[in-house]
């Protein structure tokens, strides 16, 4: 077994050449005297390092290395965040928000990692529990949405004991500042630069027409509460990755996480100018 760091690669098996890039990542690290750890199918697929299932990522890991676009690197967040361990984000396709290089570059990225020639960016999550389930960490945003029902839900939001506002439609969320750009910009939310902590909260399709997104502070503890009719239940979806179906009577608690998502940087984060690479993007569907 290498001595050297040890690298977690997580690839989206549906994006166009990530398993190829997967192995030359994992050829060239290995070649510098890393241990590679990938999912069992990925391993399958590339023959190099060990199989190692995502939940049972060791705490020595040096990096998670995620190949596809934000969505893949969100399924890697709360198991890093979880065990204080950085991840780097290779985007494979459009501009990623959360991604930091190209797989145009393997050798140089590889050499950085081993070196440690980076930096840690951190990066505010929350904590969310549904009811009387375990905590969850979530990196982008907690929605508490109608699911497949064709009527409207209806939703309190409280925070810290004092009602913040009822809302009536499809539901509402919570993001974090790094959630803004996602599901909550969609549903009118602002744009919150992604170095700040603090928590939003936008109503979705909401049939009170003057009710407008809140912004408050990160200490705020958010409560959401819902009734689900025993036929039609409610879902609450976290990152677009968890989707809990409830009956019944509904809590959901959303707080600031006491860990951080941490992610590898080699240069100054240029938010702003992804933020309008996107924006040109969207003009062109």
């Amino acid at each position: 077994m290498s001595k050297g760091p040890t690298f977690f690669l997580f690839a989206n098996p549906y994006k166009p050449d990530t398993v190829a890039t997967s192995a030359v990542l994992a050829r060239l690290l290995f070649k510098r005297g890393a241990r590679i750890l990938m999912d069992a199918w990925l391993h399958e697929r590339v023959q190099v390092g060990e199989p190692c299932g995502l939940d049972q990522l060791p705490q020595t890991t040096t990096a998670v290395v995620s190949l596809g676009g934000d969505g893949t690197l969100l399924r890697t967040i709360s198991h890093a965040a979880a065990r204080g361990i950085p991840v780097l984000g290779i985007h494979m396709g459009h501009v990623g928000f959360l991604l930091e290089v190209t797989p145009d570059d393997l050798e140089h990225t590889v050499k950085r990692l081993m070196t440690g020639d980076y930096r840690i960016e951190e990066r505010m999550m929350l904590c969310c529990r549904v009811n009387d389930d375990e905590d969850m960490l979530v990196m982008n945003d907690v929605a508490l949405t109608r699911g497949q029902s064709p009527s409207s839900i209806e939703v309190k939001a409280y925070a810290d004991g004092e009602t913040i506002f009822f809302s009536r439609g499809d539901g509402l969320l919570v993001a974090t500042p790094t959630g803004t750009t996602g599901y909550a910009l969609s549903a009118g939310g602002p744009v919150v630069y992604p170095l700040m902590s603090c928590l939003v909260l936008v109503s979705i399709c909401s049939h009170i027409l003057t009710q407008r997104p809140i912004v408050m502070p990160e200490d705020k503890n958010v409560l959401l509460t819902a009734h689900a009719h025993p036929e039609q239940p409610c879902q609450i979806i976290m990152d677009g990755q968890v989707v809990l179906n409830r009956t019944g009577e509904v809590r959901v608690q959303i707080r600031k996480a006491d860990v951080k998502a941490r992610f590898i940087r080699f240069s100054e984060q240029q938010f702003l100018t992804r933020l309008r690479q996107k924006q040109a993007e969207w003009n062109e569907i």
